[in-house]
């Protein structure tokens, strides 16, 4: 994943996003996981570059002052099951993971299983599930999670979809939208997909 994030910002920087910078203005250095992956871009693309970001699913950090842009990609994995219960001794167990169903129009129960690592350090992480039907509307949404990631930035949780209507034979999207407090908006972080009809 780290080289995808590296290949589009390395078409950023060979676009330039606004190619030069102009008499005056100052440069603008990119890191990924501490590690620089473009410099001797214009500070006037920052506003672009972050757009471009946060379409991919990640956040950014950006100090004008210093002219350091930190992007921050978090890892996240959506499992979506018929059932999740955890025993006494904290083990989580998972049952039958769900590829799709037949027919529409049957109210369906099913459960979400998120695991976030990577997560932005905040003390108000805020998280929540949606489920997009085939046409691109909203069919559902779980609760806002809220978690504060200053001392594990990892973390899981569960959500359930009770009696949810699925009325359209195509492709479901089970969205994972995350938001933390130098965030303007939920970002999409993470997707998964079922499928209604044969």
């Amino acid at each position: 994943m780290k080289k995808v994030w590296l290949s589009a910002l390395m078409v950023l920087a060979v676009a330039g996003v606004g190619s030069s910078a102009a008499v005056g203005e100052g440069e603008m250095r990119v890191f990924l996981g501490g590690e620089r992956v473009a410099n001797n871009l214009p500070a006037s693309s920052a506003e672009p570059v972050e757009d471009v970001i946060n379409r991919m699913g990640g956040f950014v950090d950006y100090d004008d002052r210093t002219g350091k842009m930190e992007i921050i990609k978090p890892n996240v994995n959506i499992l979506v099951l018929e059932g999740i219960q955890q025993t006494r001794n904290k083990t989580v167990v998972f049952s039958n993971p769900i590829k799709g169903y037949s027919d529409k129009d049957v109210p369906r129960t099913f459960n979400v299983f998120v695991e976030v690592d990577e997560a932005p350090i905040a003390k108000d992480l805020r998280m929540r599930v949606e489920l997009i039907s085939p046409d691109g509307k909203k069919v559902d949404q779980g609760k806002e999670w809220k978690y504060s990631t200053q001392n594990a930035n990892s973390f899981y949780f569960s959500e359930p979809f009770v009696s949810t209507k699925l009325d359209k034979y195509g492709t479901y999207k089970v969205q994972v939208h995350m938001k933390y407090e130098k965030s303007k908006d939920y970002i999409m972080v993470g997707e998964n997909t079922f499928t209604v009809g044969r």
